[in-house]
């Protein structure tokens, strides 16, 4: 899939969109040449930053200088990030001990604002956590859904915060993309799989095998 650079060009290809399958590519399609379901408009969206809690809207603002600049960098594509005013994080999107903030739920609720233009990242100091590999109540780095439009992320566990945008990243990467993670399980690419150990230390970027796919 190749990502349209200009806002110009991406202006007549969402009007494509609208009339037209030209406007969109999917990964993959069947035997019979009928696209799958995860088919993605070429230009790209808007990230919308949305911070939880003391997690600030400068911080977001700074987060989303950064990815911006690696998004661009990976993808040769311009991603518009808009950092928004901090929410409250309320005890209804915390788990039943309430000591940790359910994932999932911060997905549902900002999945209701995203759209096919607009991907929504959830950005938390808090500790957050999922349901995965048996594990009912599982704290986590990052959570995403596939298919969706939201995922959010936390730097409670996140050892360098010069390592957060990586995380950002590899969850964007599965909204957006709805690509899951590294067929080649390269310990250089962002997308690996962390098998519950994530650790972003030596990763700047994608493989060549996942930049190959999803560029």
């Amino acid at each position: 899939m190749r990502l349209i650079e200009t806002k110009v060009l991406c202006g007549i290809m969402l009007l494509c969109c609208a009339i037209t399958l030209i406007g969109c590519s999917g990964k993959s399609a069947d035997g019979n040449g009928q696209w799958g379901d995860d088919v993605i408009c070429l230009c790209p969206p808007t990230i919308y930053l949305q911070p939880y809690g003391n997690f600030t809207k400068e911080e977001a603002s700074r987060l989303g200088k950064e990815l911006g600049k690696h998004l661009f960098e990976m993808f040769g594509a311009d991603f518009d990030c808009e950092a928004l005013p901090p929410l409250p994080l309320s005890d209804s999107l915390m788990n039943k001990a309430k000591s940790r903030y359910r994932a999932d739920k911060i997905i549902k609720s900002l999945s209701a604002k995203a759209n096919d233009h607009s991907i929504y990242i959830g950005l938390t100091h808090k500790d957050i956590s999922c349901s995965i590999r048996g594990n009912a109540d599982w704290g986590v780095q990052g959570l995403s859904l596939i298919p969706g439009k939201a995922c959010v992320v936390s730097t409670f566990r996140v050892n360098d915060r010069h390592d957060f945008w990586k995380v950002a990243c590899h969850e964007f990467i599965h909204t957006y993309f709805n690509y899951h993670h590294c067929p080649k399980d390269d310990p250089r690419c962002l997308m690996q799989d962390a098998k519950g150990h994530p650790n972003y230390k030596n990763k700047k970027g994608l493989c060549p095998y996942c930049q190959s796919v999803l560029k």
